[in-house]
């Protein structure tokens, strides 16, 4: 994956049912990014969600190594995605998204350099 800097946006599948529902009642058309507040390096995310599970920490592999097995959208994905943003979200329909709690637990005692 290389260096794992593609930052990732998560949402609660609850914040996607409000933030719908805030729509609809006020009325505001339009395309809205419902997600976190803050989007998180694949190096951090995975690395936080494998601890989370129990799991082992993910394997460092290079990017013509994630080329081969998964294609040039894998690497895209873990190396140069940018996240999105929820800022029309919060002005327009006035929502707030949860934290992520399965981060907010492990990630300050990671080590993202997998």
């Amino acid at each position: 994956m290389g260096e794992g800097k593609g930052v990732w946006s998560w949402v609660h599948i609850e914040d996607v049912a409000d933030a719908t529902i805030a729509a609809v009642h006020q009325g505001i058309p339009g395309i809205y990014n419902i997600n976190d507040d803050q989007p998180v390096e694949l190096r951090v995310w995975l690395s936080a969600y494998a601890r989370w599970l129990g799991a082992q920490p993910p394997v460092r592999v290079t990017e013509e190594q994630t080329e081969r097995a998964h294609g040039s959208d894998a690497v895209y994905y873990a190396n140069h995605l940018r996240g999105a943003s929820n800022a029309k979200a919060k002005r327009e329909l006035n929502w707030q998204p949860r934290p992520l709690e399965w981060l907010a637990e492990v990630s300050a005692n990671i080590d993202p350099s997998f």
